[in-house]
């Protein structure tokens, strides 16, 4: 099966859409969601459409852009000079580059539009970089010229991997976690958010709203917080909690209609690479 066999399977995003404006774009649909300003009108209704179904979606995909902010910042301050980004999407004004923007970053997708732009906004700097690159096959992100250029395999390197678990299937993320796990120097970190989903009493409203996902070229899945970090394996948890104590934010921040009937939750994450706690 090739690249884009894989990609444009059912139970993944449709490469097809990407650069058609007639048709929802998945970066240009979270980029609203987050109140960007690089989407169309096909991109809004779709989000408005997937917004009547879930309307706490704008919450969760904020609060996940304010786990990055935070995260990077965090990450600075123990010391990390190296950002790899993957599954990145539009670059906003409020993603890595204007955190760490002192720091060496390579954001990656595999969708055109985003990295069209990305390439565009960031031509000018010698210390980021944006590339397109295919989560099913790591590799060639690794082996990109500008990630063997920025990022220094003689230090620890902080590695994004934020939503790309939405997309993919439980091999494909595992495949993906040990390819990072094999490249990357002792002490890295993943760091990135959970979506979750618990009980579900009300399976049906969960499964209509994958639907409507899938018709708009946005194919999603979620799994339970002990399958989500079992995933990861073999990096080790650093922490795990939810991303409303992360955040600092007050306990009923979620409140049981955000979680939409099926115990939807967020967890901030960030895992270690030591080769110790992998025996």
């Amino acid at each position: 099966m090739t690249q884009a066999d894989q990609i444009d399977s059912p139970d993944q995003p449709n490469t097809s859409a990407f650069l058609d404006t007639s048709l929802p774009n998945v970066a240009r649909i979270f980029d609203y969601l987050v109140g960007g300003t690089a989407n169309f009108e096909v991109d809004r209704q779709a989000a408005n459409e997937m917004l009547k179904m879930m309307p706490s979606l704008r919450k969760w995909v904020r609060l996940r852009r304010a786990f990055i902010q935070e995260a990077a910042q965090l990450l600075r301050r123990e010391g990390f000079t190296q950002f790899l980004d993957i599954a990145s999407g539009m670059p906003s004004d409020d993603h890595l580059h204007t955190i760490v923007s002192d720091r060496r970053i390579v954001y990656s997708d595999v969708n055109p539009v985003a990295v069209s732009y990305g390439r565009s906004l960031f031509s000018n700097h010698e210390d980021i970089a944006y590339i397109r690159g295919n989560a099913l096959e790591p590799e060639s992100i690794l082996m990109a010229p500008e990630v063997l250029k920025l990022i220094h395999l003689n230090e620890p390197v902080a590695i994004g991997l934020n939503g790309i678990q939405l997309f993919i299937t439980p091999e494909q993320i595992q495949h993906l976690a040990q390819s990072l796990f094999e490249w990357a120097p002792d002490g890295s970190k993943l760091f990135l958010v959970f979506q979750t989903h618990g009980e579900m009493d009300n399976p049906k409203g969960y499964y209509d709203f994958l639907e409507l996902c899938r018709r708009a070229n946005l194919p999603i899945r979620l799994n339970t917080l002990e399958e989500s970090v079992e995933i990861i394996k073999p990096w080790h948890p650093s922490l795990v909690e939810p991303i409303t104590q992360f955040l600092g934010l007050p306990a009923d921040f979620i409140t049981e209609d955000d979680r939409s009937g099926i115990g939807m939750a967020f967890y901030a994450a960030f895992f270690l690479k030591q080769e110790f706690a992998a025996n």
